[in-house]
């Protein structure tokens, strides 16, 4: 037997799949709350007085999402919501770009990314930009592990929520988390 939440991933995977425009907007009402919940995650984790809030942040995800003109084949959900966290983090990082460039020569301090991940990268467009093709380097050779780091540091989830969503061990997200670290460390001092 199965239940709602099964019922609804189903639907979620069937609609992702279905070009009709009435299939779109049901999709929306089924991806929205958890969208959100995600986009929530992430805006708390920013520094305090971030301007911008969840439902800016699914919104952009939605206008990003729809005006991309090429088909997209989504393999499921889990899919789709990484797809979605990592235009999230491309949101994110946007905003953090612009507010860095209003701000540049006006003394404001210097902010860091994620120490772990990415070690004195400064938030500005340079610094930006090399966390961005330091992501991108890793997904080349190990994409697992750069969506683990999109799922956790731009999609706010932790551990568990990572490991259900790739349907893999929460052992296997640690080692892939291991695994990032390294590697940007590595891609960074290069």
């Amino acid at each position: 037997m199965s239940t709602d939440g099964d019922k609804r991933r189903g639907e979620i995977t069937q609609l992702l799949n279905t070009s009709a425009d009435d299939s779109a907007d049901r999709l929306w009402e089924l991806v929205y709350p958890e969208l959100r919940k995600r986009a929530r995650s992430l805006v708390r984790g920013e520094r305090p007085g971030h301007t911008l809030s969840a439902t800016a942040v699914v919104n952009e995800v939605f206008v990003r999402l729809a005006a991309n003109d090429s088909p997209r084949e989504w393999k499921d959900r889990s899919h789709f919501y990484a797809v979605a966290s990592g235009i999230m983090r491309h949101v994110l990082i946007d905003h953090a770009r612009s507010r860095a460039a209003s701000k540049r020569g006006g003394g404001a301090p210097k902010e860091s990314l994620d120490e772990t991940l990415f070690p004195a990268v400064a938030a500005d467009e340079q610094g930006f930009r090399a966390a961005e093709d330091a992501l991108d380097l890793l997904a080349k050779k190990h994409s697992r592990a750069a969506l683990v780091v999109a799922l956790r540091v731009f999609g706010g989830l932790t551990v568990g929520e990572v490991a259900k969503e790739l349907k893999v061990s929460e052992r296997t997200v640690k080692a892939d988390w291991m695994i990032a670290r390294l590697r940007l460390r590595e891609i960074l001092a290069s």
